[in-house]
């Protein structure tokens, strides 16, 4: 990639901002405009001459501008895709990393609810056993209250 600050052209250097051009080509005109020759007076043709030879260069450098633009512009483009792809790639990523997520939450939640039904159930079993042990309680306090009375009523 080329540098934005400067430019290169033939007879001026690749560091020379795009002001110092400017101020190069406004003395190129300035001196076309009012600068004379040795002898006091400035010819036509030597005027004609460096107003085409500032026109050419100024037609070169923005040729080569017009070229940057387009090679930054293509660049532009470039990171554009290249941003997009990594985007739709993260995207696609988090999206699979997502339903795999869910995927195992609902696993887990299923195992959990089996779990519960399977502890509801020894829960109400477990009562039931603690019924029937208590009815089993309560008719052996009976027979031994039962038991008691007749040992102690016989002769």
């Amino acid at each position: 990639m080329r540098s934005t600050t400067g430019s290169f052209r033939p007879g001026m250097e690749e560091t020379a901002s795009p002001q110092s051009r400017m101020a190069q080509t406004q003395g190129s005109i300035v001196s076309l405009s009012g600068g004379q020759t040795a002898s006091g007076s400035a010819s036509l043709k030597g005027k004609l001459l460096s107003l085409e030879e500032m026109i050419r260069q100024i037609t070169e450098e923005m040729n080569f501008h017009k070229k940057e633009v387009q090679i930054l512009r293509s660049e532009k483009d470039t990171l554009e895709n290249v941003l997009n792809m990594k985007v739709n790639d993260v995207r696609k990523s988090l999206m699979n990393e997502i339903s795999r997520v869910e995927e195992e939450m609902k696993r887990h939640f299923s195992h959990q609810k089996a779990e519960n039904s399977r502890l509801q159930q020894q829960i109400t079993q477990l009562k039931g056993e603690k019924t029937a042990l208590e009815q089993q309680l309560i008719a052996l306090q009976r027979r031994i209250s039962e038991l008691e009375n007749q040992v102690g009523n016989e002769p």
